[in-house]
């Protein structure tokens, strides 16, 4: 950076950087053409310049995004000067900046975690709620790097933001609280290498917390606190195994991935593949018209039976042959259309176990009302008879999916060179 930019960002005077600007139009471009530079902007916002940082992010917001020689942006510099208002304006303009990664991919996010400035800390999430997801060189997350430094208060917000802040699809606060570091510990292998009981209680509150996962030497949680010996806290081993943690030579020994992808497809893995490529492949407008289409025959079938029956007169004679032949059709009809509807419903929905355990109980009850309405009409012989008939067709039609499946089976299977190559192809 030039001497006399230098003399200007040090002053912190507006009036005489657009001097500079008008004396010299480039002299801002110039700055921004480095990759890596101590740019104005650095400048001031090491040293507190409120007005200036400001009046430089508008004219020149590229320059927010930059690093310097020593791998730091200007929202680092901020953090790491303590100038929280400063920080916390540069955010408001651009949320983004929150997820820069810096010298050994540290983020002003993980910046501000390792201080153990919580007010800050809330602020960035609030700004860019993502930035939560983001890791170091070393694999940490901001979730890691609170348990490292012991902060208590800092674990809670962040597990207080993940069990109450959720994005859209509700899945990152999965994987920030069972993301691995480089030698494969989650935060909970963390805190029990520390021996820290309140850590590892306060992130068994989570949901969805894997008590179970295996480092890269095959150590869970419970195996991290035991390798303490003697001065391993015994309250913190019992809510670990309360909790449902168990040791690492316990469970089962991991599969390897290649070893997974070079095994042949399961049956399993055969009709889930076909049920998610018949998803995959039907347009959002599609499936909203054939949603309605099937809650429109649900209703109405339902209505069918749940409608009262007129009792036979007394005084009727003769028997009516037809009504004995065409009745058992129209309500066995009338219930293939109701079931099918309800299961072809929860093809049609979207993929989520959520989403699928809600449709289970809300249609749990009414398919048990209808056979109760079925049942009070006396038509419990039809239903008997149409349940076999069912039966017998779902097993058709897994027999026919099950003879497809082994068409499709490779016969012999090659084993991989390496973990890595195989037959004409290398990943």
């Amino acid at each position: 950076m030039e001497s006399r930019l230098l003399l200007v960002t040090q002053s912190g005077n507006v009036d005489d950087l657009y001097s500079l600007i008008g004396a010299d139009p480039n002299v801002l471009h110039n700055v921004d053409i480095l990759p890596f530079i101590h740019t104005p902007l650095h400048e001031a916002s090491s040293a507190g310049k409120m007005d200036l940082a400001m009046e430089l992010m508008m004219l020149k917001p590229s320059l927010a995004k930059k690093l310097n020689e020593d791998g730091l942006s200007p929202l680092h510099l901020a953090v790491e000067n303590q100038y929280e208002e400063l920080a916390l304006e540069l955010v408001k303009v651009d949320p983004s900046l929150v997820r820069i990664c810096g010298r050994g991919g540290m983020t002003p996010l993980h910046l501000v975690t390792e201080k153990g400035d919580f007010g800050l800390l809330t602020e960035f999430l609030l700004a860019c709620p993502e930035s939560i997801k983001d890791a170091n060189l070393k694999g940490e997350t901001a979730l890691h790097i609170t348990v490292m430094n012991d902060s208590y208060e800092g674990l809670k917000v962040l597990t207080g933001w993940m069990q109450k802040i959720r994005d859209k699809d509700g899945v990152w606060f999965r994987d920030v609280l069972n993301r691995c570091n480089r030698e494969g510990n989650t935060a909970l292998h963390l805190a029990a290498y520390k021996n820290n009981h309140e850590a590892v209680k306060q992130l068994l509150k989570c949901l969805h917390l894997n008590r179970n996962i295996q480092n890269k030497t095959r150590m869970t949680a419970l195996d991290a606190l035991r390798a303490n010996g003697s001065h391993m806290n015994k309250d913190t081993e019992e809510i670990i195994v309360w909790s449902g943690g168990k040791t690492g030579g316990s469970q089962s020994q991991r599969t390897e991935w290649y070893v997974f992808l070079r095994n042949p497809v399961t049956f399993k893995e055969f009709c889930k593949s076909r049920l998610a490529h018949y998803r995959s492949h039907m347009s959002d407008g599609t499936r909203n018209a054939l949603l309605v289409i099937v809650a429109l025959i649900i209703a109405a079938t339902y209505q069918t039976a749940a409608q009262p029956q007129e009792k036979p007169k007394k005084t009727a004679q003769p028997d009516n042959n037809e009504e004995y032949i065409f009745e058992p059709i129209i309500w066995g009809c009338n219930t293939v259309a109701f079931y099918t509807a309800i299961l072809f419903t929860l093809i049609l929905l979207p993929e989520g176990k959520l989403f699928e355990g809600w449709y289970g109980v809300i249609t749990g009850p009414l398919a048990l009302s209808y056979f109760l309405f079925m049942h009070m009409k006396e038509k419990i012989t039809v239903m008997i008879y149409l349940a076999v008939l069912y039966g017998f067709a779902c097993l058709v039609y897994l027999l026919v999916l099950c003879t497809v499946w082994r068409l499709k089976k490779p016969q012999n299977v090659v084993k991989a060179k390496t973990e890595l190559v195989y037959e004409n192809f290398r990943i």
